[in-house]
């Protein structure tokens, strides 16, 4: 059953806030003391908390706050320590890390893995040194101070953590924070709950509610759509621009709904836990909705270009239309793929550079791969056939009904389907019957022995004034000759080319034409002939006694007068 396209976009937030309920994005991260898995040296080198990457630092610093495991937190911090301006110690270790997530909660927002670069360098075009890395930012009332990330070098090993300057101003934040916000807030005044993924559910039901909401607002526009809709028609008539919005009401729909469901996340107080992980699922779930939308993009792109040239009558662009919007969609696959890899932390960098070293490999593991998608471009570029076209390639009839990046489909005179790879298709000799402009019209008429010279005048003449009177006889060339004294038959050839839509009309003319040269035939008082041999019969007369005779007689006087 269809879903209606409200029920959907709810679905969607519902499934969103599913989400929320699970566990922390998921990270190699050890407890402090445990050793890292494998036996080999590259893996004792491996920061056993994941802080090799400003992503890695984030998503384990977060995991850490949600499990309230302070110990481990403090260990995503450069300081261990916070000196006050007398000397003392005024935080240091679990305190200042429970300190650093009382600072979030209230006013803080952390980047989430989507917006983090997963490479061990961090990102080299933010402005920032080359050691840093900015991965939020907490707001107070009177001025924002920036979260930074440094990367230093611990036991060897290039880490990322919390820097120095940025734990410095958390107790003046804290105190802030508590100056301007002396009470509890809304949400906190809730009942807790349990604890869901480290997260109270108070704070999951308010996220839910805002969902719903959201869904509710986008129920709203979805609704309103019809008239706006309805005042684009011309005339009642569907246009290119009224399907391409109908078709994209629903990723547009998600879309929205995600906005207004970000935009409304920080009014709500929530935990800076449930914030990073709403908002980072909610950036999934918007690049899937934006991959969708650019997927009906290309959809209507590719009917409007396809529309244009149907009406121009350009009809041999529907292959190239059809490859280009196919591969569109492979590309935004590629693009969609990579954007969510990264995403979740995967270095896409070292990935490509890995596809680089092996590409010698995969082209000679490819190799056919790599001919079909050459063939296919030469097909498309010199278009020597399209779909809907009758061919004749190599041995075989039939009839194109696709040309895909790979191969061919071919439906033949047995209505079986042929699929030939497009990098041997491109190099047949591809004889194409649907571009003829005319059709050869090339009987030879087989007459007779007994047929004489004037009879032979007469089907000439008579033939010719058939040709030249017909509609569909092209006049130039239509011509009759006696071409030759065949084994059993005079032979004449008719040489013209005939105008016809299609096959099947050149077929009926063909018929017409035929039926006419028997007519004259006919007229001309003689026939076709039939292959056929001439026997003649005779009575032996025998040998001639006399001469017989008298020869044997002259053999026999030159004899004696030897």
């Amino acid at each position: 059953m269809t879903l209606r396209l409200p029920a959907r976009i709810f679905l969607s937030a519902l499934a969103l806030l599913l989400l929320f309920t699970v566990a922390a994005w998921p990270q190699d991260v050890l407890k402090p003391g445990s050793a890292p898995s494998g036996g080999d040296a590259a893996a004792a080198q491996r920061d056993p908390f994941g802080r090799e990457t400003p992503q890695g630092l984030v998503s384990g610093l977060i995991s850490a706050l949600a499990d309230a495991d302070y110990e481990r937190a403090s260990q995503f911090l450069e300081a261990e320590r916070i000196w006050g301006r007398s000397g003392n110690v005024v935080l240091s270790g679990p305190e200042l890390a429970k300190t650093f997530q009382q600072v979030l909660d209230r006013a803080g927002a952390v980047v989430t893995p989507a917006e983090l670069s997963a490479a061990p360098t961090g990102r080299l075009d933010d402005g920032l040194p080359g050691d840093k890395e900015r991965f939020g930012l907490v707001e107070t009332k009177y001025r924002e101070v920036p979260l930074l990330a440094k990367r230093v070098e611990r036991d060897g090993v290039q880490l990322w953590l919390v820097s120095v300057d940025t734990l410095e101003e958390i107790p003046s934040l804290a105190q802030a924070i508590q100056y301007n916000s002396p009470g509890a807030s809304l949400i906190d005044q809730l009942p807790k709950g349990p604890s869901v993924g480290g997260v109270s559910s108070s704070h999951w039901l308010a996220l839910l509610v805002l969902a719903g909401l959201s869904s509710g607002l986008v129920w709203l526009l979805m609704a309103m759509r019809g008239p706006v809709l309805r005042l684009l028609r011309r005339r009642g008539e569907e246009t290119s621009l009224t399907r391409y919005l109908e078709a994209c009401a629903g990723p547009i729909g998600v879309l929205v709904a995600v906005l207004v469901f970000r935009a409304g996340i920080e009014s709500l107080g929530v935990s800076v836990v449930a914030r990073y992980r709403a908002v980072f699922l909610g950036q999934i779930l918007g690049f899937c909705a934006m991959a969708w939308l650019l997927w009906r993009t290309a959809d209507a792109a590719g009917e409007v270009v396809l529309g244009r040239m149907s009406r121009r009558g350009q009809l041999t662009a529907y292959s190239a239309v059809s490859f280009m919007k196919r591969a569109a969609k492979a590309l935004l696959v590629v693009l969609f793929g990579i954007t969510l890899l990264g995403a979740f932390g995967v270095d896409v960098t070292t990935g490509l550079a890995a596809l680089g070293i092996g590409g010698l490999a995969i082209a000679l593991g490819a190799q056919k791969l790599f001919e079909n998608l050459i063939g296919s471009l030469t097909l498309i570029a010199d278009r020597p056939v399209r779909i809907g076209d009758f061919c004749r390639f190599g041995s075989a009839l039939g009839t194109v009904e696709e040309i895909g990046i790979r191969s061919t489909r071919i439906r033949t005179l047995d209505r079986t389907i042929l699929t030939v790879p497009n990098g041997e298709f491109s190099s047949l000799q591809i004889e194409n019957y649907s571009k003829r402009d005319r059709f050869w019209f090339h009987p030879i008429l087989n007459v007779r022995y007994e047929t004489s010279r004037d009879q032979i005048r007469f089907l000439l003449r008579e033939l010719r004034s058939m040709l030249l009177s017909h509609p569909n006889v092209s006049p130039d060339p239509a011509r009759v000759r006696f071409i030759q004294l065949g084994p059993h038959s005079l032979d004449l050839e008719i040489f013209a080319y005939v105008h016809a839509r299609d096959y099947d009309e050149f077929l009926e003319i063909q018929e017409d034409l035929l039926l006419r040269c028997m007519e004259v035939v006919e007229r001309s008082g003689t026939s076709f002939a039939f292959p056929s041999h001439t026997l003649y019969l005779g009575r032996d007369a025998g040998l001639d006694e006399d001469r017989a005779r008298k020869a044997e007689d002259v053999v026999q006087g030159l004899r004696a007068a030897e």
